[in-house]
């Protein structure tokens, strides 16, 4: 992406300052022109952001700016080369004691003074940097550049304060709902043609996929196409053939195994669907040869039926597939438009602010076209602005709504919302531009990749970073994911990003990469490559020869395997390399040539060990090896990382940690520590032969717990093998208690694999001593009080721990996300009912608990609390076989000023076949539950007496007798419920939802023969598996009357 100078020049002129003032410059003999180089960058930097905005518009300063930016590029990289002279200085032992205390300082140029041809190259280096520089100040003038004010207000735009208003993904105005029924319905008729095209046609940024995923999700198109899972392909303009194929024989239910290529993959595609009823959506198609030379033969040849539904810009792309019908999707009326504008940027009871400002809300309405992504997105300007007239007057008067220099015309608004971030803000969204377009982008890996650039140096700054794109709507979270982990970017945003990094970045295939690089005739070096090309094995010579690369990253090229070995001596400028999904084995000895890298991505290859030449990565702050099956051990190079922060080892299956990992002080995240295994208990479960194959590891022995005392600076950590734990004096070492910085923590015993049921060991799994010492060393495994998610998966004692079972009111004070899986042996949950910040809780494969009572509340010695659970928003039991009793005691003490799970709005119980009742607590206190899903809970009898639920789910509670008195109750599906037979009470009833395949009319306790008035009054859907509604059966007109 192209460096948005005002940022990084700030970033730039801090390091200089700070070294201007050390002895080396003196010695150096540049401490003049050091100083001079700094204050000339200050003075350049108060135009720059006049700069930036006037490029588009003018060659001239465009190429003022260019040379700026490679002038920038080359100060960073002597930076580093200094840091790594000062470090190997270090560690000679040449050196006298005060030498080396000088070379400790953040930037030692200090250390650079013993080497006296490296000396003069740096002072050489630095001199020439300052004639550039100050020939630039010169054109400054001549260009008219204008300071910016010093009072600029992008400064406080980047707000502590927040909003709880999230724009849904499918607030675009009332007619969305019109349109999904009608296209619906279209759906679903009956066809003479076996295979029918549906078309959602309109131009970008317009709500096109919206609509699709409200007909996608709508209940009653699923219901008709029930034989096999509905299937969703984001094709993009750039779409991988075997990527789309792979993936509609994964949605479909195929087996996919280690199939590769399209000759291999259609037939198997036509196999797995063949003869059923299928729904499919292809989404942004571009190109109609997705339908006819790739999809439509295997599909009409397996004898399917089915719909397939695209959205497309072009309408002649929709007739070029031969599609039956053609909706348009229209504009936002300036009503629909104002109304979504007041979704985004008023809380509620904020309607006075809306009503003063509508006059000039609804000209900014105006401006932005009847589109919803520019509606969206301009609201996440205006509700980081003051409600204030002036205010929006300056949104409403800013000159980038008429900005003429971009791609297409939808762009004016977007930009204008770009163009309202702070410099730091558009650095990072440009760094977004990197991404494909249907490629899921995680926080983690930006946070990261924003720090391994340059573009911050806190990760905590970075995640503020994520959260104001979220919040502006420049990133639309998914929501399978907690607390906003994952996000989609709309493909406009996309492209505005692309077009503001210009040609300092490339995302595409090689054989556009070639043709771009051949056909260009800019001075502009290319920094930023991301490759995506399935064909593709290896690296190109044209790539090779980017020498001036930042960052490389990887996208769906499973077929590049090991790189050339001079490829890392010619991009000695990398910070970013990402080779992660690719089929390496090996990386070249000359990684150690890359002293620049921050960040190492080759997680999910087949690399079988990692070169000792990583150790030179002096700089490397990123290194993520997740999912390599075939690497069993890490190098001791590793050791000498000292700048790395994260350490991702996850499901790669590691012996251990090599011994003296404490020494990285700079590490915040580890993921996937695995205990020592060359001291493997007896009895260890989950154990095998190559452990004791690989124990004699070359490095030397593995580390133990203790090593994490060391690492006090860890923020999230994953422990895994904790059954290998030999004592609890091992686990008390690791001090996690003292981790004052600790906010995440995953903590793992391998399950038994000999038995067939991991989640009922049988006896002989565990030995008594083995039971004990797990207990005491979870015990000792105490976490801080700044802990906000916890995970505890295999843990097999017989209780847990005690600062668990009897916590302090402070000890996990800030705890938000609890997860207790396969806990198989404790009988007693703890005490969860004080924790004051708990949103998530999921308990799962808690095989011995029976009874749920009041001590999953509160302790017995506690005294009562105002509120219990007062945060809790999703519940949820899976796998709990033996449980039986779910009371909490609550009704012989009801006590009108406590309040029971207040904030519960989720509630799921699975697999709980023993459960006989819900707890008359919960049916009375629990206000705000809106959803209940039940399912496998074959002693339950009745589900009554739920004021606030709007939906049920029932599914195969085979002893359900009643449901009864759910008032706010609009939508119950029952499902393999044989002996439901009352059902009253469920007065607002909208949607029934029945599996009917085995049933010859429709239950009683719906149709309600001989009664004068129909049970559900507000009945308006009834949704049958094999629509007996149609079949004319005399149930139905009882319904419909």
């Amino acid at each position: 992406m192209s460096m948005i100078a005002e940022a990084f020049v700030s970033t730039l002129c801090e390091m200089l300052l700070a070294s201007a003032k050390e002895e080396a410059a003196k010695i150096l003999g540049v401490p003049n022109e050091i100083k001079k180089l700094y204050r000339r960058l200050k003075r350049i930097q108060d135009v720059l952001a006049d700069a930036e905005n006037r490029r588009f518009d003018s060659q001239a300063i465009n190429h003022w700016l260019n040379e700026l930016r490679d002038l920038m590029y080359d100060a960073d990289d002597i930076i580093d080369e200094c840091r790594i002279e000062g470090e190997d200085l270090i560690s000679s032992s040449s050196f006298s004691s005060r030498c080396v205390e000088s070379v400790r300082c953040c930037y030692p140029l200090i250390a650079c003074l013993h080497k006296v041809r490296f000396r003069r190259e740096i002072a050489n280096r630095i001199r020439d940097l300052n004639l550039k520089l100050e020939e630039l100040a010169k054109d400054k003038a001549d260009l008219h550049l204008a300071p910016a004010p010093h009072d600029d207000p992008y400064k406080r735009r980047i707000r502590n304060k927040t909003s709880p208003v999230l724009v849904q993904p499918d607030i675009v105005g009332e007619r969305i709902e019109d349109d999904t029924r009608m296209l619906v319905d279209s759906l679903i008729e009956e066809d003479k043609k076996k295979i029918c095209v549906f078309a959602i046609v309109g131009m970008g940024g317009i709500g096109k996929t919206t609509l699709a995923k409200k007909i996608y999700n709508d209940e009653k198109l699923r219901d008709n196409f029930n034989q096999m899972p509905r299937i969703w392909l984001c094709v993009s303009r750039e779409f991988s053939e075997s990527d789309l194929l792979k993936s509609i024989i994964k949605q479909a239910g195929g087996n996919l195994g280690d199939a590769e290529g399209k000759e291999i993959l259609v037939p198997m595609l036509s196999e797995v669907v063949r003869s059923k009823k299928i729904f499919i959506v292809l989404d942004d198609v571009w190109d109609s040869r997705v339908w006819d030379e790739l999809l439509k033969d295997p599909l009409q040849s397996s004898s399917v039926d089915g719909r397939i539904l695209i959205t497309t810009r072009h309408e002649d792309i929709a007739r070029q597939m031969g599609a039956v019908h053609i909706h348009r999707v229209e504009k936002l009326s300036p009503e629909d438009g104002w109304s979504l504008i007041c979704k985004v940027v008023f809380d509620e009871g904020n309607e006075e602010d809306a009503r003063n400002l509508r006059e000039i809300g609804m000209k900014i309405v105006e401006k932005c076209d009847g589109l919803p992504l520019a509606l969206k997105a301009v609201g996440g300007v205006l509700r980081s602005k003051e409600k204030r007239e002036g205010e929006w007057n300056m949104v409403l008067s800013s000159p980038a709504w008429s900005f003429t220099k971009l791609p297409n015309n939808e762009m004016g608004p977007l930009y204008l919302s770009y163009q309202d971030l702070p410099p730091p803000l558009k650095q990072c969204f440009t760094y977004l531009s990197l991404f494909p377009v249907d490629v899921l982008i995680f926080r983690d890996d930006f946070v990261d990749s924003c720090i391994a650039e340059g573009f911050a140096t806190s990760e905590d700054v970075v995640r503020a970073y994520w959260k104001e794109f979220v919040r502006r709507n420049l990133l639309q979270p998914d929501l399978e994911w907690y607390d906003e982990k994952g996000c989609t970017m709309h493909d406009l945003l996309r492209s505005l990003a692309q077009h503001i990094a210009q040609d300092e970045c490339f995302v595409g295939d090689a054989r556009a990469f070639e043709n771009k690089i051949m056909s260009s005739s800019s001075s502009t070096k290319l920094r930023h490559l991301s490759i995506v090309d399935e064909k593709l094995e290896t690296i190109p010579d044209l790539m090779m020869e980017q020498t001036s690369l930042r960052t490389l990253l990887c996208f769906r090229t499973p077929l590049i395997h090991d790189p050339p070995e001079d490829l890392f001596r010619k991009m000695k400028s990398l910070r970013v390399l990402d080779l992660s999904g690719t089929t390496i084995n090996n990386l070249p000895t000359s990684l150690g040539d890359l002293v620049h890298l921050r960040s190492l991505d080759i997680s999910c290859t087949r690399i079988r060990e990692v070169p000792e030449s990583i150790w030179n990565l002096r700089n490397l702050q990123f290194l993520k090896l997740y999912g390599c099956q075939y690497l069993h051990s890490l190098p001791s190079g590793v050791l000498r990382l000292i700048s790395l922060r994260t350490l991702h080892v996850e499901d790669t299956p590691l012996d251990g940690m090599p011994m003296g990992i404490g020494k990285l002080q700079q590490v915040n995240k580890l993921w996937g520590f695995v205990v020592d295994g060359s001291k493997c208990h007896s009895s260890e479960v989950g154990g095998d032969d190559r452990v004791q194959k690989h124990k004699g590891h070359q490095h030397g022995r593995f580390c133990t717990l203790e090593e994490l005392k060391l690492l006090s600076q860890l923020k999230f950590l994953s422990i895994y093998k904790l059954e290998r734990v030999s004592n609890r004096a091992e686990a008390k070492a690791a001090a996690l208690e003292a981790k004052p910085h600790l906010v995440k923590l995953d903590m793992h015993c391998t399950l038994p694999s000999s038995s067939s049921d991991v989640q009922h060991p049988r006896a002989n799994d565990y030995e008594e001593d083995d039971i004990k010492r797990i207990g005491e060393v979870f015990e000792e495994l105490c976490p801080p009080p700044s802990l906000e998610q916890l995970e505890i998966n295999g843990y097999f004692g017989r209780d847990f721990p005690g600062w668990m079972m009897t916590p302090s009111p402070s000890s996990l004070r800030n705890l938000r996300r609890l997860d207790l899986e396969n806990c198989a042996r404790c009988q007693q949950l703890p005490p969860l009912g004080m924790l004051p910040q708990l949103d998530y809780l999921q308990i799962e494969g808690a095989s011995a608990v029976t009874s749920i009572g009041r001590e999953f509340f509160l302790l017995e010695t506690e005294s009562s609390f105002s509120s219990y659970f007062p945060k809790l928003e999703r519940l949820i039991f899976d796998d709990m076989p033996n449980w039986e009793e779910w009371w909490w005691g609550w009704e012989e003490e009801v006590n009108q000023t406590t309040s029971l799970l207040p904030s519960l709005s989720l509630l799921n119980i699975l697999g709980c076949p023993k459960l006989k009742s819900l707890p008359e607590s919960l049916l009375c206190h629990a206000t705000a539950l809106k959803r209940l899903l039940i399912r496998d809970a074959n002693n339950l009898r009745e589900v009554q007496n739920l004021p606030s639920l709007t939906e049920l789910l029932l599914i195969r509670n085979s002893s359900l007798e009643r449901v009864s008195n759910i008032p706010a109750l609009k939508y119950l599906d029952v499902y393999g419920c044989e002996k439901l037979v009352h059902v009253e009470g469920l007065d607002a009833v909208e949607h029934v939802q029945l599996d009917d395949r085995e049933a010859e009319s429709l239950p009683e306790w719906l149709v309600g023969a001989g009664e004068e008035q129909p049970r559900f009054p507000s009945l308006h859907k009834l949704t049958l598996e094999n629509k007996i509604c149609r079949r004319g059966l005399p149930d139905w007109p009882l319904i419909s009357c």
